[in-house]
């Protein structure tokens, strides 16, 4: 014979009591690595996980003269602020239609980027030093949303002029051609494990768009970019320990800068996915289609490094 129940007490009630409802995260922040997912993943919209920078960031171009000048870009304006960077990066990845901005609460941008996790309004501080210097170097314009900062991205090259979509054509002006950061970066926890120069000497080599290419660890080359040879050296050191850079061969090569007039030069190529400004595919037609050139003389006629 059943067990009588109690009055108004019914198999489902009994279950619900049973079984409490899920305790909610509300009050915990979420942490570094789950927010950059949001941001990334929900937020941005991207559809092919990547975010597009012009190489002007790395290393501007003069293209007002009668011959195409280079000199360093903003990027190395930011050797000593390397959270500001990160932050610049994921905001590029965000704001990636409209009018190029985003919207967020303070403590959003401190737990990506690691500065503070904070809810009780202080995390608007050190997210506000860094806005600031993002501001001083023109790479972003800020505006007041209520209590919300509205961050609005402008050029890479550091000019102060709007943002736009780089069109990346070959008959485009060569100011507008750029490379592609892949979401992997952050997945695989690059944005941690790297320094400052590694970072850096990342986002230079990947500017340069080729399948192979010289790094080659000297005072000219650095100049470029606006670094020093040490932080050239080591940013090539954590790529290679960090698995994203190999050295695929080495060249002789024509310089001013050793005794005998020559030297030898290390090339590298980025491991997958890393590798996907220039496939190999890509580079095959290319040289199939182009004439053979000097490659100093071709270097030096747009003011890139040879």
């Amino acid at each position: 014979m059943p067990h009588p129940q109690p009055e108004g007490c019914t198999l489902a009630s009994m279950t619900r009591r049973s079984f409490p409802p899920p305790v909610t995260r509300t009050d915990q922040p979420l942490s570094q690595d789950e927010t950059i997912k949001w941001l990334l993943y929900d937020r941005s919209g991207r559809r092919n996980h990547t975010v597009p920078i012009r190489r002007a960031f790395a290393q501007g171009l003069d293209e007002d003269g009668p011959r195409t000048a280079h000199k360093p870009g903003p990027l190395h304006q930011l050797i000593r602020n390397e959270l500001a960077l990160d932050l610049l990066l994921l905001v590029h990845a965000v704001a990636s239609g409209g009018d190029f901005s985003v919207t967020e609460r303070a403590e959003t941008w401190a737990r990506a980027t690691g500065v503070s996790f904070k809810t009780d309004g202080s995390a608007s501080a050190p997210v506000s030093r860094l806005w600031h210097r993002l501001d001083e170097l023109q790479l972003i314009g800020r505006s007041t949303d209520g209590r919300l900062t509205k961050v609005t991205k402008l050029r890479e090259d550091g000019s102060g002029n709007p943002y736009t979509r780089p069109a990346g054509s070959k008959t485009g002006p060569l100011r507008d051609i750029y490379f592609q950061v892949p979401f992997t970066y952050w997945d695989d926890g690059l944005h941690r494990k790297l320094d400052m120069a590694g970072k850096t000497v990342m986002l230079i080599g990947m500017s340069l768009r080729k399948v192979t290419f010289a790094l080659p660890q000297t005072k000219t080359f650095a100049g470029y970019y606006g670094i020093s040879e040490t932080t050239l050296r080591r940013g090539i050191s954590k790529l290679l320990t960090a698995k994203i850079l190999n050295e695929v061969d080495s060249e002789t090569y024509l310089t001013g800068e050793t005794a005998t007039g020559t030297g030898v030069r290390i090339l590298f190529s980025f491991r997958p996915p890393y590798d996907l400004n220039l496939r190999k595919s890509d580079a095959k037609t290319e040289a199939a289609a182009s004439p053979a050139v000097d490659e100093d003389e071709a270097a030096a006629s747009i003011g890139l490094p040879h």
